[in-house]
């Protein structure tokens, strides 16, 4: 008798614990259409997007001829948000910065390219060509840029650098990690949700997209903006904020296979989304050879968004194949050695093909980017 009653409490025990770990009907949950969830907060992102592109338009402040020489000390001090450095003062009275997110060994790299930066805009005066600093016009004078000795734009660097090397890096592998993932959801602080709805939350903040994002391209912000360049080819928009929809409702339904399912999807599609960028520029600058100036600042964008795929969590590609990529487009992986003066049209389509061998799904569409 002890036996048989030994085995039914065993058997109960076995099916108590299969019940619970199963999903049940009442788990069925609704996934808005647009980013407008209860007690959401990514203040702190939507300040670090809006230091970068102050940052951003004061080192291009110095594209135009005759213009003042840029201060490295201004740009590093937007950088780390030090001295009151930005014109909106509520970014002055901020408690966030950029370099503190930065990933630690690149953190020095920026404030060498602003420093560079600097020495460049001495040069606003003169005419850029090989081995000469100074600014280019595009051929019907609407456009000018300063670009460095070796042809680079390192205003687009700085920019398009920290995109990746900050935003890009932080959302994908910092708030969408597991570190940040495996927190708290059960307690909810009002206005900010539970710990893992708030890093989930922040994690979209780095996009720049507004709340009902694709519908709404009005006013998209670094990677939104970028997405939506490539998007009528790739429909990335829809899909990586879909994913960002049905992530955050997986949260807040305790739904972690389907929130796991959504984080590899945004951090999939965000790097296609970069090496579709990446090609996209390629092709600029190729049908832009015959206007030196437009050539030469698309160039430095597709340099700037290759090396942006060493930022993010996917890695499909390897750091070393991305160095390789950018020492057969201009000679170095280092945009402080690159040199555009060389770049062949070979070698932009070397560039592409690289790109697209890697990430199979822009084959078909690499010329079309």
């Amino acid at each position: 008798m002890k036996n048989y009653t030994t085995i039914f409490m065993l058997l109960v025990i076995t099916l108590l614990s299969h019940s619970a770990c199963q999903k049940t009907d009442d788990q069925t949950y609704t996934i808005p259409t647009t980013y407008n969830f209860d007690n959401v907060d990514y203040t702190g992102q939507i300040q670090r997007v809006n230091m970068l592109e102050e940052l951003a338009t004061y080192a291009k402040s110095a594209n135009i001829s005759g213009s003042n020489q840029l201060s490295a000390i201004a740009m590093i001090n937007m950088y780390k948000n030090s001295n009151a450095p930005f014109a909106d003062a509520s970014l002055n009275a901020s408690t966030k910065q950029l370099k503190d997110k930065v990933a630690m060994a690149l953190q020095a790299e920026f404030e060498n390219y602003m420093t560079a930066q600097e020495t460049t805009s001495l040069s606003t005066n003169q005419m850029a060509m090989a081995n000469q600093a100074g600014i280019i016009t595009s051929n019907d004078g609407s456009q000018s840029f300063l670009l460095n000795a070796n042809g680079v734009e390192l205003a687009q660097i700085i920019e398009k650098g920290l995109a990746a090397a900050c935003l890009y890096y932080q959302s994908t592998i910092v708030y969408l990690g597991e570190t940040k993932m495996n927190v708290d959801n059960k307690a909810v602080t009002d206005g900010k949700g539970t710990n893992m709805e708030h890093h989930w939350d922040e994690a979209f903040g780095y996009l720049g997209a507004p709340i009902d994002f694709p519908s709404n391209i009005s006013n998209l912000e670094l990677w939104a903006k970028y997405s939506n360049k490539v998007n009528s080819i790739l429909g990335c928009n829809s899909k990586i904020m879909n994913a960002f929809l049905k992530g955050r409702a997986a949260i807040s339904a305790e739904d972690y296979d389907a929130r796991d399912e959504a984080r590899e999807t945004i951090k999939t599609e965000w790097e296609v989304i970069l090496a579709a960028v990446a090609i996209s520029y390629l092709n600029d600058a190729k049908d832009s050879s015959a206007d030196p100036a437009l050539y030469y600042h698309y160039l430095t964008e597709a340099y700037a968004f290759i090396m942006g795929l060493k930022y993010g969590a996917s890695k499909t590609i390897a750091d070393s194949d991305i160095d390789n990529i950018l020492s057969n487009l201009a000679g170095s992986p280092n945009p402080l050695q690159a040199n555009f003066y060389s770049t062949s049209m070979q070698d932009i389509d070397s560039a592409i093909n690289a790109i697209a061998n890697t990430f199979t799904s822009l084959e078909d569409v690499k010329a079309s980017l």
